[in-house]
């Protein structure tokens, strides 16, 4: 399995299990599965995945935090029709150990988190201009391909991979879909009302941590507020970007 493909290998089969005749425990296992997948794609973790599993470290027994997903995944990995998809479930249960055996089990649940629920999805790093994220992404030993950062508050993944050294960044639409998602299904009422940006962020600026987004009015207008706590950043979005 080519490492770069093993999100888009994985995801869509284990999605695939989710819709078929399984239970409710079974669908939570096949999320945390799922998860483990993204975790490891959205935070870069690809090419260090990848050595977890080519240095003889990843092994048939289950990680301990997830006896019950692997054992899961094995029994569906014994009736599976074909090879290609048998190396893809094994690869699955590796996910799972390499982010128990790399100390990542907290990330990982702070992750799910927000997979479970309805937010911006996490960024591992946030800069204020294009060349402090080259400058970032060129100090890295390892590229962190397919990791979501932000750049002048908006969205990219990293797309430079070990054989690829250019387009270091591609912008993604995530806020423009986010904030779309959110008119098309009526927005809840805005949790405060400033007269000016200044005051929307000073009251950002002593958000707590729990609040990841809320929508808020400034000067009668809709915003969304924005605080990324693992890299401490904090952002004002006007709706109107959906229209853009």
């Amino acid at each position: 399995m080519i490492i770069e493909h093993f999100p888009g290998d994985a995801m869509p089969l284990l999605g695939g299990y989710q819709e078929g005749s399984v239970s409710e425990e079974e669908r939570e296992l096949l999320d945390v599965a799922n998860g483990a997948v993204a975790f490891i794609y959205f935070t870069g973790q690809l090419y260090r995945f990848d050595e977890f599993r080519t240095s003889g470290t990843a092994g048939p027994s289950p990680a301990p935090s997830f006896v019950q997903v692997t054992e899961f995944l094995e029994r569906i990995r014994r009736n599976a029709s074909s090879a290609e998809e048998k190396e893809i479930l094994l690869a699955v249960m590796d996910a799972l150990a390499f982010v128990e055996v790399s100390g990542q089990k907290k990330g990982f649940e702070e992750y799910l988190h927000y997979w479970e629920t309805d937010t911006l999805p996490p960024v591992i790093a946030a800069f204020k201009t294009d060349s402090e994220a080259e400058a970032w992404l060129d100090e890295q030993s390892v590229p962190p391909y397919g990791a979501r950062v932000l750049i002048g508050n908006q969205y990219h993944s990293v797309k430079r991979s070990r054989e690829r050294r250019e387009p270091g960044f591609l912008p993604i639409p995530t806020l423009k879909e986010f904030i779309g998602r959110h008119l098309e299904e009526g927005l809840l009422p805005a949790v405060a009302a400033f007269d000016s940006k200044e005051d929307a962020e000073s009251w950002l600026a002593k958000t707590p941590p729990t609040t990841r987004h809320a929508f808020i009015t400034i000067g009668g207008k809709s915003h969304l507020a924005v605080y990324q706590e693992n890299v401490n950043h904090r952002a004002l979005y006007p709706l109107t970007l959906a229209e853009q």
